[in-house]
């Protein structure tokens, strides 16, 4: 996983934007999409899609066995559009949106943590 120098320019964006009582939560979410495909971060675009299907599959009227074999025979482009359409009728835009803020954060702590180890090694 790598991240481009301005690294810390996303992450306060995210923040700000967590930290905003925003109403309309649809563009932000494709920005975060978007901006997660730009740091190489595909992967856990994914994941964040194939946990909110699960999550409030039964809901938005998905049901499967196994959502996370089921959702990678498609593109990452086709998952979030599936995504965001279903929680968009549903009514769970909210839903998707804070299951983008709570993965972005974890994925910061960790970057965070990461660096931390890097710079304490160095010191030994």
């Amino acid at each position: 996983m790598s991240f481009p120098s301005n690294q810390n320019h996303y992450l306060k964006v995210f923040n700000s934007m967590n930290k905003l009582g925003i109403k309309y939560k649809g563009p932000l979410i494709v920005r975060m999409y978007g901006t997660l495909n730009k740091l190489g971060m595909k992967t856990e675009n994914r994941y964040i899609l194939c946990n909110f299907i699960d999550q409030y599959g039964d809901l938005i009227g998905l049901e499967s066995n196994n959502i996370y074999i089921d959702n990678n025979r498609k593109s990452l482009n086709q998952l979030f559009l599936l995504a965001y359409k279903k929680a968009k009728d549903s009514e769970l835009l909210n839903e998707l949106y804070r299951e983008y803020m709570t993965s972005i954060n974890a994925i910061c702590q960790k970057v965070e943590i990461n660096k931390d180890e890097l710079n304490l090694s160095q010191i030994d």
